[in-house]
C-alpha cells in the first residue's frame, strides 16, 4: 500500500516498538512545573527590564555574569590576590558540597534514628521532645553565630552547624512520619505472628519512608543557605567565603555570578536526589493499566 513493502511495515512497528515507545513512557513520566518554569521566565524578565533604569554597580548585565562564570570558573588571579584558598568558583563550590553531603548525612542519621526511637518509646519522647520544640523555634541564622562562638570556625564547626539543623529537622519529620502511620498494619502483622524486628522492617520503615525521605530534601534545601552564611560568617574557604571577599571588592558580577553558581548547584543535587527517591519509592505507584 502507497509503494511500502510488508517488510517495511513491520521495521518501521520494530522500531516504534523499541524505541519511540520507550522514549514516550519516559516523557510522561518526566513532570514539569508550569509555575516554576513562568517563575523563571519573570525572573529572568524582570532582570532585562531593569537594566535600564539600574547602575550596573547595582544590577549587572546577564552576559556580564556568564563572562565572570567563565572567565573565573577554574582560576582567576583576582581571587589569588584577595587571598583566598579557593582561587576559583570550581574549588569553592567543591568544598561546600562536601560539607553540606557530610553534614546532611551525619545529621539526617543521627535525627531520623532518634526521632524514630522518640516515636516508640514514650521516655525517649519525654526527654528529647521539650528540647527539640526549643530549639526548633530559634532561627538558626540567628543560632548560627553562637554555634560558631562555641566550637570555632573550622570545618568541623561549619559541618557541626548544618548537621546540627538537619538533625532537629529530621527528628520532627522522622516522629510525625511514624505517628502518620496507620496503626492497623502494625496491628495485622502482629496478627501474622510478626516479631518487632520483622515489624520495624517490613511496616514501620517502609510506611515512614516516603514522608522522611521528604523531609531529607527539605533539610538539604536549606543546609545550602545555611552553609553559605557560615561560611561567610568565620570558615576559610568555600563559596560564602569568596562571596565575602566579592563582597568587599564590590565586584558585583563575581558576586551573581557566585549566587548563581550556588543555586544552580543546589537545584542539580535536589533534582539528583528527588529521582533517587523516586527510584527507592517506585513501589508506591500504581501498576500501569494494560
Amino acid at each position: 500500500m502507497f509503494g511500502i513493502s510488508k517488510e517495511r511495515r513491520l521495521d518501521h512497528a520494530g522500531l516504534t516498538t523499541r524505541v519511540i515507545q520507550p522514549i514516550r513512557k519516559i516523557l510522561l513520566r518526566m513532570r514539569f512545573d508550569p509555575l516554576s518554569i513562568a517563575g523563571l521566565i519573570l525572573m529572568i524578565g524582570g532582570w532585562f527590564a531593569l537594566l535600564p533604569v539600574t547602575p550596573r554597580s547595582a544590577l549587572p548585565t546577564p552576559w556580564g555574569v556568564m563572562d565572570a562564570i567563565v572567565q573565573k570558573f577554574w582560576f582567576h588571579k583576582t581571587f589569588a590576590f584577595y587571598g583566598l584558598i579557593d582561587t576559583g568558583f570550581f574549588s569553592a563550590l567543591v568544598y561546600t558540597t562536601q560539607n553540606v553531603l557530610i553534614a546532611v548525612l551525619v545529621g539526617g542519621a543521627i535525627g531520623i534514628v532518634t526521632g524514630l526511637i522518640a516515636a516508640r518509646s514514650s521516655l525517649v519522647r519525654a526527654a528529647l521532645d521539650p528540647i527539640v520544640l526549643t530549639l526548633g523555634t530559634i532561627p538558626i541564622i540567628i543560632a548560627a553565630p553562637f554555634l560558631l562562638l562555641w566550637l570555632g570556625g573550622n570545618r568541623a564547626s561549619a559541618i557541626c552547624t548544618v548537621g546540627f539543623y538537619v538533625a532537629v529537622i529530621l527528628y520532627t519529620y522522622a516522629q510525625r512520619a511514624v505517628d502518620n502511620l496507620n496503626p492497623t498494619y502494625e496491628a495485622a502483622a502482629r496478627t501474622f505472628g510478626a516479631s518487632r524486628r520483622s515489624v520495624l522492617y517490613d511496616v514501620l520503615l517502609p510506611g515512614t519512608l516516603p514522608e522522611i525521605l521528604g523531609g531529607i530534601r527539605i533539610a538539604l534545601a536549606g543546609a545550602w543557605g545555611l552553609e553559605a552564611i557560615v561560611e561567610l560568617l568565620a570558615s576559610q574557604r568555600g563559596i560564602g567565603k569568596l562571596i565575602r571577599s566579592i563582597t568587599t571588592a564590590s565586584d558585583i558580577e563575581s558576586l551573581f555570578a557566585a549566587l548563581l553558581l550556588l543555586a544552580l548547584t543546589a537545584a542539580v543535587f535536589d533534582a539528583i536526589v528527588a529521582v533517587l527517591f523516586a527510584r527507592i519509592t517506585r513501589w508506591r505507584l500504581r501498576p500501569e493499566s494494560n
